[in-house]
């Protein structure tokens, strides 16, 4: 069975990682004393994201880290969820909205204090997949602890999965130096994280007016702790088709740098309904879909309920003109959980590896370069001890994904099913 680490970083990260345990916790049926409450409920995978103890308590495999100690103070005070207080860790003072601080400075001091947990989780787990990790790329404590946490987790074990949920700003950037922040860490994603699930506030703010809700932070949260509750389903419960942390990866990615993914998941509680809705904007959690047409490299569907009818492949394809097709690897695939969710009748999910990420980059480099051209703030990272090279790096690390983006040439790509139709045609 494989077992997974939440990481929350960060007042953003530690926020949607307690709402994501919070809806954990309701989808097993623990009761906030992390107990099983109902024994007819499938929890035979339960221990994906939880130790069990000997009171039979579930704790959630976990750990939060921030450098400012109020929002750890508040985790630790909650009533709703237990957790382990050996697995927060914070510094008394803040990251000042600065990477070098959450990087080099305070934020390093942090990962010496909490490596012995990790190293605990990698003795203690049999069969350990990865983390799963939640931060805000704008946020000082977010970015630079994340990007601490990444290098460690490469260094200790090439094997495991590092797959990052963070949440830009895009479109509500509060001050400058979160744009520099984000390249920064983009950076860093780029070259050693597996796979990247894109959350936008634009994206987020949008469904919450769709649906009537409050766009508020806590919202949000409990919006991107749904998606994920969605993605990982197929972890915890059995179905005709599961699915994991390696297999997710490995259908996702057809190159290992193209691992930024599109999240979107759809309620389904009638019985007129298609699985193209899944692509409309209304259900998509980032907004980069809205700058390029949508093609997409790869995508999973997620199907979550009883009474699917699972569709034959080529009904579940996207418009063959916008779905790459490469030789040996089949960039559509579908996990099925028959276990449906107490609330919902039926669920889709969906995470598509989109070219539309090239034009979402070329935004954030727009505005880095407006800025790094000038110089501007730039001294308040060097006051911290980080050298003007990084920025340059990170700058052509972004410039050389956008060209890895595409376009790829649609005449090489296509699928035995395209050419059957082109025959027919002809």
């Amino acid at each position: 069975m494989q077992e997974i680490i939440i990481i929350g970083i960060g007042q953003s990260g530690i926020n949607i990682g307690l709402e994501f345990i919070k809806q954990l916790n309701y989808d097993h049926c623990l009761n906030n004393h992390q107990e099983i409450i109902n024994q007819d409920r499938y929890n035979k995978k339960i221990n994906v994201f939880y130790n069990e103890n000997s009171r039979q308590q579930f704790i959630p495999r976990c750990l939060f880290l921030d450098l400012e100690s109020s929002q750890i103070d508040k985790l630790l005070l909650q009533k709703d969820v237990i957790i382990d207080p050996n697995c927060c860790f914070s510094m008394n003072c803040g990251s000042g909205n600065l990477f070098a601080i959450g990087k080099y400075t305070e934020g390093a001091e942090l990962m010496d204090k909490c490596k012995h947990v990790l190293n605990k989780y990698f003795e203690q787990s049999g069969n350990l997949q990865g983390i799963i990790m939640f931060f805000s790329t704008g946020g000082g404590s977010g970015s630079g602890i994340a990007s601490n946490l990444i290098q460690y987790f490469r260094e200790k074990d090439l094997t495991k999965i590092v797959h990052c949920n963070p949440v830009f700003s895009q479109g509500v950037i509060h001050n400058y130096l979160e744009i520099y922040n984000t390249v920064l860490i983009l950076h860093q994603m780029i070259e050693t994280v597996d796979i990247v699930t894109v959350f936008d506030n634009v994206a987020l703010q949008y469904i919450c007016n769709n649906n009537n809700l409050d766009s508020n932070y806590q919202n949000f949260n409990k919006i991107i702790a749904e998606s994920l509750i969605q993605t990982t389903a197929s972890y915890r419960f059995p179905g005709f088709i599961n699915g994991g942390m390696k297999k997710l990866a490995l259908n996702l990615i057809p190159f290992p740098r193209l691992h930024f993914v599109q999240p979107s998941y759809m309620i389904i509680n009638k019985s007129d309904w298609s699985i193209t809705n899944i692509l409309n904007k209304q259900y998509k959690l980032c907004s980069f879909q809205d700058y390029l047409p949508n093609e997409y490299i790869s995508y999973q569907i997620q199907l979550r309920g009883n009474c699917f009818e699972m569709p034959e492949s080529q009904s579940l394809l996207i418009r063959k003109d916008d779905l790459y097709q490469f030789l040996g690897h089949d960039t559509h695939y579908r996990t099925h959980t028959s276990v449906q969710h107490i609330d919902h009748e039926n669920i889709v999910g969906f995470l598509g590896n989109s070219n539309g990420f090239k034009k979402y980059l070329q935004s954030y480099q727009e505005d880095f370069i407006k800025m790094f051209r000038k110089k501007a703030y730039v001294y308040a990272y060097e006051n911290i001890g980080m050298d003007q090279m990084e920025f340059t790096e990170a700058e052509y690390n972004i410039n050389d994904l956008i060209s890895e983006y595409g376009p790829f040439i649609h005449s090489c790509c296509h699928s035995e099913y395209d050419n059957y139709e082109e025959e027919e045609e002809y």
